[in-house]
């Protein structure tokens, strides 16, 4: 009787949890990840995937992404299967008002897991509610983190125009009250400059659209700011939230050089930075790769680096014995033009490739598969009875 359910051989196989980084088999049984070994059978598998030439990871995790709160969130399955994400944080959709709902229309719907940032405003990201001060409550914010802490991960703070520091206080407070993490995306105010939101943000938190050009990490010196720098030495993290309108070759590229990456890759995925600056999960990552960022450190930052952020160190693994949720990456060889967001007028990167995703593994069933790896050929269809009236 053969072992696996499932064997993916011949891939270079990158697994940042177990510092795995070499051509590996990967055998799926049932649910779960079997083995993770040089070369398994294929009479071991009761199907079998050549991965030849391409990169077997974790199934990707997209801590920043938006399937509610406004209308441009999309539905799991159709902004995290088709780009190997298996693991996806609704970033701050919904409050705790509304976070039930949600995870009764959407959560509960998805193949796709599902964890979610609970936004500081109580009815969530809806419009004008996020100016709301009154409805920005740490302990009710808390307590919903509490009460559902299988799904709410941590805290998000974003948009707010006011003058004064009560969006940040309060979602660093929640945060602090239920044990997790703040992650906050602000523009700088005269009365609210970056520096001074840096200081009051504790390690383990962090800031969102990093790379943005109306965030500027980089000076007029071009050089990573000295905030950043010591903010990162306190322990604050740094994630990219791609985005429409908050990534910047601009500003990345100078903070690449001088050895300030990003903590995760994220998109900030919703309908219109899907198809304006193609934000998602692996042309994301692409774009790292281009700027001169190892394909070993991309992936970490795209599996092992949020499940750690995130505490669900269960994923982001191939692990044996670990939920088989794997992606399988072909880097494209091909002149590759790889946009930036709004801001500074889609700017192109020249590359010599991209990544896309060939198959999409959840749980240990097949998501999505691009050319068909899994699949039998059409010559091989059973005969049936054709002469119908």
């Amino acid at each position: 009787m053969p072992s696996f359910d499932l064997i993916i051989k011949g891939g270079h196989v990158i697994d940042a949890a177990n510092n795995v980084d070499s051509l590996m088999d990967v055998g799926v049984a049932g649910r779960v990840v079997g083995a993770v070994e040089a070369n398994i059978p294929e009479s071991q598998g009761r199907r079998v995937i050549d991965a030849t030439g391409m990169w077997v990871t974790p199934g990707l995790i997209d801590i920043h992404a938006h399937c509610t709160g406004f209308s441009g969130a999309m539905f799991p399955e159709e902004m995290c299967f088709p780009y190997g994400v298996t693991t996806m944080v609704d970033c701050g959709g919904s409050g705790w008002r509304t976070f039930d709902a949600f995870n009764r229309d959407v959560i509960q719907k998805s193949a796709v897991r599902v964890f979610a940032l609970l936004n500081i405003v109580g009815q969530g990201m809806e419009g004008d509610v996020e100016q709301d001060i009154d409805d920005m409550d740490a302990e009710l914010t808390a307590a919903k983190i509490r009460q559902r802490s299988d799904i709410l991960v941590g805290v998000k703070v974003a948009h707010f125009g006011g003058r004064g520091w009560e969006s940040i206080d309060r979602g660093v407070e929640a945060a602090r009250l239920s044990g997790s993490f703040c992650l906050v995306d602000q523009n700088s105010k005269p009365t609210r400059p970056f520096d001074e939101m840096l200081e009051r943000l504790r390690p383990g938190d962090g800031t969102t659209h990093c790379f943005g050009y109306g965030k500027p990490m980089i000076g007029n010196d071009g050089k990573v700011k000295q905030s950043y720098i010591d903010a990162r030495a306190r322990g604050v993290k740094f994630d990219v939230g791609h985005g429409n309108n908050s990534f910047s070759f601009s500003m990345a590229k100078p903070a690449l050089d001088q050895g300030f990456p990003p903590d995760t890759i994220s998109t900030d995925m919703h309908r219109m930075s899907l198809h304006t600056s193609r934000a998602q999960m692996t042309e994301v990552m692409s774009k790292f790769l281009a700027m001169g960022m190892p394909m070993q450190e991309v992936i970490a930052r795209s599996t092992w680096e949020p499940a750690k952020w995130i505490n669900h160190t269960e994923i982001g693994t191939l692990t044996p014995g670990a939920s088989a949720d794997i992606s399988v990456l072909e880097f494209q060889d091909r002149p590759s033009g790889l946009s930036d967001s709004g801001p500074t007028g889609y700017r192109i990167m020249q590359a010599d490739g991209r990544l896309i995703n060939q198959l999409t593994i959840k749980d240990g069933v097949v998501k999505f598969d691009y050319d068909g790896l899994s699949k039998d050929d059409w010559s091989a269809t059973p005969e049936t009875d054709l002469d119908i009236p």
